[in-house]
């Protein structure tokens, strides 16, 4: 019913714009507008560029009402994402697929500049006055360096010019939702300085009640600063110096429900104020320098500083029962890169040498519960009664009666917590890109990279059983042992995932390289296959059980990649599409050595493979009508993946299985009509497949959120947004829209069912998606 609702509304949009199309006389033979992608380090159009590229400019996302990068997860084929759970691309999430290393599969650049992870996983960034934003699907690694196996996202700012101009905005919406922008700029000195100023300042009350506190909890505040100046003394010289500051806050994105309650009736209940904050600090600067008609020179400096907190209910209850758990992660990076550009007719070559500096310092503390299962032991009655061989204590079963009331709270155990950590990664790398016009028909594509990576980690843990245990000494014989034995026992536990692990460090080095080859139909229809190869770092940690340091190696994909470029219709039709097949081998898995909760550490043993497809179709059939759509195949699948389950101790293979949070089919589509009297409307509309929620379910949930749901999914869904504005002496907007315009319910991230069993973690939470959202937005631009 859903999808009749949607297909309905699509048609009759579809129709109503077709039919202005045909009441248009006038013939149209212009091109469409150049869009120009910057990210692989020279300025090539979208139809040169044979790598799998979707670019969104300032013009489309203001068209599809983009307020921030989490939109953009909805509006590109084979990228999926929500607010602040992240993205992905192919098929593979931006941070990890198989549970184990410590860096990540997709950076995100503003303006040249790396963002910090938790920035990234947030979605908060903001696209007000940005240029464009450019996804790159597939690995980057030759370019990009690490963190770019399963793409990049790259997003430009507007850069000053001599010509004034300023522009403005102020919206309302439902659920609170406000927002304040102004950008605007021009020249100091005219043709040698000019500078431009973003402000921009969000707020979302949230579509989630807590019952509790009786306010919003799903809120989300948001403010941006950037400044830019340019300078160019000379005419074959230029220096661009950006400073920005950005700051985010939000509540949880999801929902609490009993057993029995419907999940969509949006409502929490925790007693204490759960939030995430960002506060980020970003400076570039860009200097260019044309040495001649062939040659260019560019550096690229930036440096970052960045500070993620939270604070978050460990009980979750309405009442205060343990402490909350705060935690602080401070990331500055300094990154360096020099590169030479040459240019001619025949010959495109990009090569340069990269530095890059990070430092991570964390700290977490508080207290949480955790199950006997998620300390990998049975219930208390078992453990008691179990054979020694078995990890019990063989005890009669009139003892273990007589003992078990002694303990009425402790499972599940209340844990005390105070750790911190320390990284630091170096990177230096050197890298070339090629593109050689070999005839009129063929060009050759080639790179290759050599990246090195030093990291140094160091770690501190304190943990603490904090349950009312009884005193063996007011027990009497023999059963005052027994209690002392299952105090040391979980006494014991605490012990040994607590102590100091000094600096440990290791480096790796990696070769990637790239081999392709273009083929020219015509000057409208090109076809190129590139063999690229991907690659994540190893890396170093500690097994916190056994106390010992252990490293891994880096991981690797082969990526081969067909691609499709086209123009039709004397430049009124644009259909682009790939074809990819990815090999990944030494995937890095957190194993479980044990039983034990905290011996665990991370192995090159897993393999997998990913294929499918992603096309894009943009067509102006008149000056007015605008439609763009795109559909992506991503199928992702273990080849193998063997470990030792927890709580069973059973050997485990995943061969055959999905990755977690990975949609196979996603789809877009958009059409936006300008009547030529002011008024334009639009629609667009998107979906997302269904995924599984987590790698193994077995492992991720405990025992009984497992019995009521053996492998949960993420919903299927179909959002549609629509839109209507006037513009009056080509200066005023006033634009109406609407997001989730039929009000779908479904569940984005799935975290555990609801149970009758009346302990405290019996209930459900899930991450579901926004309720319909109407605003209203008034904007200049002069």
């Amino acid at each position: 019913m859903e999808l009749n609702k949607i297909t309905i509304s699509l048609a009759l949009a579809m129709g109503f714009v077709a039919n202005a199309a045909v009441a248009d006389d006038e013939q149209v033979n212009e091109n469409i507008e150049k869009i120009v992608v910057t990210g692989q380090k020279i300025d090539r159009s979208l139809k040169e560029t044979p790598n799998s590229v979707s670019v969104l400019t300032a013009q489309e996302m203001n068209k599809l009402n983009v307020q921030n990068m989490a939109d953009v997860y909805n509006m590109v084929p084979n990228l999926s994402g929500d607010f602040n759970q992240g993205f992905t691309i192919r098929g593979i999430t931006y941070d990890n697929v198989s549970g184990g290393g410590n860096s990540y599969l997709t950076s995100v650049y503003l303006d040249g500049a790396p963002l910090p992870f938790r920035v990234v996983r947030s979605g908060t960034t903001s696209v007000w006055d940005l240029s464009q934003v450019e996804v790159f699907r597939g690995p980057q690694s030759t370019l990009q360096g690490r963190n770019a196996l399963a793409g990049a996202i790259m997003m430009r700012t507007q850069d000053p010019t001599y010509e004034y101009s300023a522009k403005a905005k102020v919206g309302f919406g439902e659920h609170g939702q406000r927002e304040y922008a102004f950008a605007g700029g021009g020249a100091i000195v005219e043709d040698m300085l000019a500078f431009r100023v973003a402000v921009e300042d969000t707020a979302y009350d949230g579509d989630i009640d807590n019952i509790t506190r009786n306010e919003g909890s799903n809120y989300a505040d948001s403010q941006t600063l950037r400044a830019k100046l340019l300078f160019e003394p000379t005419d074959n010289v230029d220096a661009l110096l950006t400073a920005s500051r950005a700051k985010s806050e939000f509540g949880p994105q999801w929902v609490l429900f009993d057993y029995g309650q419907d999940p969509f009736q949006r409502t929490v209940w925790n007693n204490s104020h759960i939030f995430e904050k960002n506060d980020t600090d970003i400076y570039n600067l860009e200097i260019s320098w044309d040495i001649n008609d062939e040659w260019t020179f560019d550096s690229i400096t930036t440096y970052s500083d960045s500070e993620y907190r939270y604070n978050w209910d460990g009980d979750m209850t309405p009442v205060q029962v343990v402490a909350d758990s705060q935690y602080v992660r401070n990331d500055k990076t300094l990154s360096q890169e020099l590169r030479f550009t040459y240019q001619t007719s025949d010959i495109q070559l990009v090569s340069g040498a990269y530095f890059s500096k990070l430092d991570v310092d964390d700290k977490a503390a508080g207290e949480r519960f955790l199950s006997f299962a998620d300390l990998g032991l049975p219930p208390l009655e078992v453990l008691l009664t179990a054979p020694a061989e078995l990890g019990g204590f063989g005890l009669p079963a009139e003892y273990a009666a007589m003992i078990v009331p002694m303990y009425p709270d402790i499972d599940p155990v209340m844990l005390g917590l105070d750790s911190s950590m320390e990284q630091k990664v170096e990177t230096m790398a050197l890298f070339a890109d090629l593109k050689w016009k070999l005839t009129d028909q063929f060009d050759l594509l080639a790179g290759l990279r050599y990246d090195r990576e030093d990291q140094q980690n160091a770690s501190y843990a304190n943990y603490s059983i904090l349950n009312n245990m009884p005193d063996p000494a007011s027990v009497p014989a023999p059963l005052d042992q027994i209690v002392a034995g299952i105090n040391g026992t979980l006494n014991g536990m605490a012990a040994s995932a607590s102590g100091v692990e000094p600096q440990a460090s290791a480096d790796f080095s990696a070769w990637l390289p790239k081999l392709g080859l273009s083929y020219h139909f015509s000057d409208d229809v090109t076809t190129s296959f590139i063999y690229q190869r991907g690659y994540r770092s190893g890396g170093v940690g500690t097994n916190i059980a056994q106390q010992q340091v252990f490293t891994y190696d880096p991981e690797y994909t082969d990526n081969f990649e067909l691609s499709y470029r086209s123009v039709w219709q004397g430049g009124d039709l644009m259909l682009n599409a790939n074809l990819f097949y990815t090999k990944w081998q030494d995937q890095q898995i957190a194993i479980q050595l044990s039983q034990a909760s905290f011996d665990t550490q991370t192995v090159n043993a897993g393999e997998s493979n990913i294929k499918g497809f992603e096309t894009e179709l943009f067509y102006y059939p008149t000056k007015q009508l605008s439609i763009i759509a795109g559909v992506g195949l991503a199928k992702t699948e273990f080849d193998k993946f063997d470990y030792v389950v927890q709580r069973t101790g059973e050997v485990k293979d995943l061969a055959g299985r999905s990755f977690a949070d990975s949609p196979e089919w996603t789809a877009n589509i958009a059409a936006n009509y300008d009547f030529d009297n002011g008024i334009k409307v639009g629609v667009n509309a998107n979906y997302k497949g269904e995924s599984y929620a987590y790698l193994d379910p077995e492992t991720s949930l405990d025992v009984d959120k497992y019995a009521i749901d053996s492998d949960p999914k993420n919903d299927a869904r179909v959002l549609v947004n629509a839109n209507a504005s006037y513009t009056w002496d080509d200066t005023y907007t006033i634009r109406a829209d609407v997001k989730n315009l039929f009000d779908v319910e479904y569940i984005s991230n799935y975290f555990s069912e609801a149970d009758d069993l009346g302990k405290g973690t019996s209930y459900g939470q899930h991450q579901i998606g926004r309720s319909r959202q109407f605003s209203v937005t008034l904007s200049a631009a002069f």
